[in-house]
């Protein structure tokens, strides 16, 4: 057969890779990964490039490395499912080769099964296509309208043996083609809106299909053919057959590789194949596949990953990514690295060989070749061997060639020198051996003036001027300033620098060493590695502290620190540059650093050796040595911008350990983004999945409820557990740390509600806080009423009081007024007596109407007091003179006093005041207001102020009017003063109005 020619440039690459042995890394995903059964029927990525299969006994959906098994309902008997599609509306549709075909919206199932209209329960084949679906089984096409679910059999089946067993679909110019077991290949037309069969051509056996470009692959029994898909439908076939097993599935890869899953049924012929140029190629061993049952093979393109579904050892996960390679390189210990120009110079534990650009091997030179060139030297040298007693480290001659250790290669000028347990060895570009020197040396470098170094275990360093002829300046170990136990040696514009593993830093110039620890400069003793970046600046790596960029230009400065917790790892095992990255290798992968951010590559990645035994970069390649072959990485991709996690859904919530219901799931994802429960279920346990990113297990995860709570520590399990949430509101945030993409990202992934108990609720709250306000308002009134009650009592026993004391002050006016008509009737002043008699009586009952008020006005009271006055001037003739006056502010008419207030001080004026010698008697009663609105009463006398009886006199009526004032005004704090002089008295008076 003829492929197409850019489907099939790929043979070229491949014969590369394959001739090299460029191994791909793989997964294997097994039962024991949660995987419902090894027998995979069926391989599906969704819209999301998710992947569904369908094995012999489950569904099940893979993530992040694991596992979602998909539950059917008990009204499903058959688990089987041997095909998935999907259709636009994002259902799938899965054939079960026993239970019909079921269709799946994320939450529920619908069955379709021979009572719906399918012709037979062995679906084997399901094609979502223009809004239909189309089922394969053993007795025809069906075709179901996922709208209405009606089922449509299109009729002109041709059965074999009683069955017409569909084995595969294809779509080409938008027509649906498929194949059966024994029959041929079909095509589906329509006729007067129902579907018909028409045959296309008779294959006497079809296992499955795959049209690529024109080209339809069909797998026979033990072979493929391939047919040009438009001379078929003209009846003009011609095929070509290749392959010797039998094929059931093809797929295409994104550089247009052609890949075929192949199981040989009756021997073992089954693998994963590549298809290039009518030739076949099975790859599985590079790919890591083990199986030689493979049943389907699918590809994801935005991953870069090839999946392989086998039916005995479940699924392959195969990254085509070409970031890191690896080279098996005959299982050999890799030793070194360094090149030529396009050549690769490998040194290994069998020799050196030369590696062209496709990795083939152009030249080597053995461990024989070596040994040769040692004995050659010992033969035909004139100069004498030097010897441990020369102060050179022993190195023993007769070691023979199968026993022969490699310690290094270095390219220098012309030449590339290579270090070993019997000696050093110059080597031409082309691999010759041509130059020997018996010296034992681990580490040897030269110097920035070109001079050769050889470092001596305990003994020094020596620098020769002349290899050759080993003629060199020796520095004496007993000088503190020469390096001891170096293991690294760096040339730096007009410097070199040596680091030991036990001394710290050293640095040569001036053809002189200078020890950095004992000058104290830096005080870093146990130094690893040492490289420098584009910028000239020193990396060195120390043994147990951390990794150090030193400008040592002018002044010796640690520009940075990388210290050794940020390191993923414990031992670092090497120490490169590229550009603005270092590259740091532990016993966990490769450390990328770079400004301040650390990537982590390893197994999951491809790097499956993580015990580095040499590196070395070529331009954009980083060259990874271990005890059983090479790696190369890539560094523009592994240095490039990375996606990382765009989402995160939750896949499961459990409440108090109990699994929330499934109806608040839709494919296997959580469809809020809040929970709500009560503060008697809040232990809280979610999973969740991080979408986007390429490697799971490079993801770390921290919480926090809210923005003002630190973050939890870092875990790799996507599991967060929250115990005995307080009732509140909380904002629950994931930080992603993608250790691939160097890259931290956060989500907001769930609100959650923890309802407070009722007596904590804002209704319980209001409850309480109405019922406070109801009780309190109860109280207030109940207290407001008492005090009503009170003062109405009060007022009332004031009232009592007040007559009472009215009474009092009653019969005491009238005892003196009988006084004074007594004193008439002694004189027998009948006119008088009878005069005053009608005054008094005409007072009195001015008296009793006044005695029933508690307040009368002022102007009743003045009038009262006139009445008053007149009466009790008769006894002194009339002599007395008086004035009231009131201030024109206060209406007298609707300002009121209490009944009788003064008439006890105008009494003790006549009684007291003035007797028949007194000259012009006179008295003045004032009304005004006060600043602070008092009503002032004023009672000024000019009579005896100044005598005795009248300061210790205790008028009977004036005490009657303080306990009168007491009582109506309570608050009406000394209320009365009185004031005495030699020039009369002052009464003041002050009530509140």
């Amino acid at each position: 057969m003829h492929l197409p020619t850019k489907v099939l440039l790929f043979l070229v690459c491949f014969y590369g890779v394959y001739c090299s042995a460029q191994y791909k890394p793989s997964i294997n995903y097994t039962t024991s990964n949660g995987l419902p059964n090894n027998a995979v029927r069926a391989l599906f990525l969704d819209k999301n490039e998710d992947l569904w299969i369908g094995t012999e006994n489950g569904i099940s959906k893979l993530e992040n490395g694991a596992f979602s098994n998909l539950i059917l309902p008990k009204t499903i008997n058959n688990n089987s499912c041997w095909d998935i599609a999907q259709d636009r509306n994002g259902n799938l549709w899965f054939a079960s080769y026993g239970g019909g075909v079921y269709k799946y919206d994320g939450l529920q199932f619908t069955v379709f099964d021979k009572q719906k209209g399918l012709p037979s329960l062995r679906a084997r084949k399901v094609l979502a296509h223009n809004d239909k679906i189309y089922v394969g089984t053993e007795l025809g096409v069906a075709i179901i309208d996922p709208k209405t679910n009606a089922v449509a059999v299109p009729k002109g089946i041709v059965p074999h043996f009683g069955v017409f067993i569909v084995t595969d679909f294809v779509v080409y110019k938008n027509e649906v083609f498929f194949s059966t077991a024994n029959e041929g290949l079909f095509k589906i037309v329509t006729n007067k809106n129902k579907p018909e069969i028409v045959p296309i051509h008779q294959f006497k056996y079809t296992y499955s299909l795959g049209l690529f470009e024109g080209t339809l692959l069909s797998a026979n029994k033990g072979f493929l053919q391939s047919f040009q898909m438009e001379k078929l439908l003209q009846d003009q076939p011609t095929s070509k057959s290749l392959g010797q097993s039998i094929f059931w599935d093809f797929i295409t890869d994104s550089d247009r590789n052609l890949y075929a899953a192949a199981w040989g049924v009756f021997d073992n012929s089954g693998g994963l194949y590549a298809i290039a140029n009518n030739q076949m190629k099975n790859i599985s061993d590079l790919y890591g596949i083990d199986s030689k049952n493979l049943l389907n093979v699918v590809h994801a393109r935005k991953k870069n990953i090839l999946y392989v579904g086998s039916k005995d050892k479940g699924i392959y996960e195969i990254q085509l990514d070409k970031t890191i390679n690896y080279n098996p390189f005959e299982n050999k210990t890799i030793v070194d690295f360094t090149s030529i120009g396009a050549k690769k110079v490998i040194l290994h534990q069998d020799g050196v060989s030369f590696l062209e650009k496709d990795n083939t091997i152009t030249t080597s030179v053995s461990l024989t070749d070596f040994k040769n060139a040692e004995l050659a030297y010992i033969k035909n040298s004139k100069q004498e061997l030097p010897s441990h007693a020369d102060g050179y480290y022993e190195l023993n001659y007769k070691i023979p060639a199968n026993q022969i250790e490699f310690y290094e290669i270095i390219k220098h000028q012309k030449s590339f020198w290579i270090s070993s347990n019997i000696g050093l060895f110059e080597m031409s570009f082309i691999g010759k051996l041509i130059n020997y020197a018996p010296i034992h040396s681990y580490k040897i470098g030269f110097t920035y003036d070109q001079q050769l170094i050889e470092t001596i275990p305990y003994a020094g360093v020596r620098v020769y001027d002349d290899i050759t002829n080993l003629k060199a300046k020796h520095y004496s170990e007993f000088n503190t300033n020469t390096p001891l136990d170096v293991v690294g040696i760096l040339n730096s514009k007009d410097k070199s620098y040596l680091i030991s593993v036990f001394q710290g830093l050293f640095v040569y110039e001036n053809k002189a060493f200078k020890s950095l620890l004992k000058e104290g400069i830096w005080n870093e003793s146990k130094l690893k590695f040492i490289t420098q970046n584009k910028q000239g600046n020193l990396i060195i790596a120390s043994e147990f502290d951390a990794v150090y960029i030193i400008d040592n230009t002018k002044f010796f400065k640690v520009l940075k620190t990388i210290p050794k917790n940020k390191l993923i790892g414990t031992t670092i095992t090497f120490l490169e540059s590229y550009q603005d990255y270092i590259f740091i290798g532990t016993e966990k992968g490769i450390n990328c650093y770079h400004n301040g951010v650390m990537q982590l590559f390893d197994k999951e990645q491809g790097l499956k050796d993580a015990a580095i035994t040499s590196s070395q970069i070529f331009e954009n390649q980083l060259w990874l040595g271990t005890k059983k072959g090479f790696f190369t990485i890539d560094l523009k991709k592994i240095t490039a911008t990375k996606n990382s996690v765009t989402n995160i859904k939750i896949s499961s919530i459990a409440i108090n350990s109990v699994l929330i219901a499934p109806k608040n799931y839709r494919w296997f994802s959580y469809q809020s983004n809040q929970l709500i429960t009560d503060y008697e279920h809040n232990t809280i346990a979610l999973d969740f999945v991080p979408k986007g990113h390429l490697y799971p297990n490079k993801l770390k995860f921290r919480y926090r409820l809210k923005k003002s709570n630190r973050w939890s520590p870092y875990t790799e399990k996507p599991f967060v557990y929250l115990s005995y949430l307080p009732n509140d509101t909380y904002n629950l945030e994931i930080e992603v740390l993608d250790l691939h993409a160097g890259k931290t990202t956060r989500f907001s992934i769930l609100k959650i509600i923890i309802q407070p108990p009722f007596w904590k609720t804002g209704l319980f709250y209001s409850t309480i806080g109405i019922l406070i306000i109801l009780g309190s308002a109860l109280l207030i009134f109940r207290i407001k009423k008492r005090a009503q009650q009170k003062a109405a009592t009060e007022n009332q026993l004031a009232k009592a009081k007040l007559e009472a004391l009215l009474s009092q002050m009653n019969p005491h006016f009238t005892f003196n007024a009988l006084q004074t008509i007594q004193g008439f009737v002694f004189n027998n002043d009948k006119l008088n007596s009878t005069i005053y008699i009608s005054e008094v009586a005409s007072l009195m009952r001015q008296t009793l109407d006044n005695s029933t008020y508690q307040t009368i006005t002022i102007a009743d009271e003045i009038k009262y007091l006139e009445t008053y006055i007149a009466i009790e001037n008769k006894r002194f003739d009339n002599r007395i003179q008086f004035t009231i006056e009131v201030d024109e502010s206060i209406d007298k008419h609707q300002i009121e006093i209490p009944t009788m207030l003064l008439q006890p001080f105008v009494e003790n004026i006549f009684k007291h005041a003035f007797d028949e010698e007194s000259p012009h008697p006179t008295f003045t009663i004032d009304f005004t207001i006060t600043v602070d609105q008092l009503l002032q009463i004023q009672i000024l006398d000019n009579g005896k102020g100044n005598t005795k009886n009248i300061n210790t006199h205790n008028s009977k009526g004036i005490a009657i009017a303080k306990k009168r004032l007491q009582i109506i005004q309570p608050s009406n704090i000394n209320p009365i003063q009185i004031n005495f002089s030699e020039t009369g008295t002052t009464v003041i008076i002050r009530l509140i109005i």
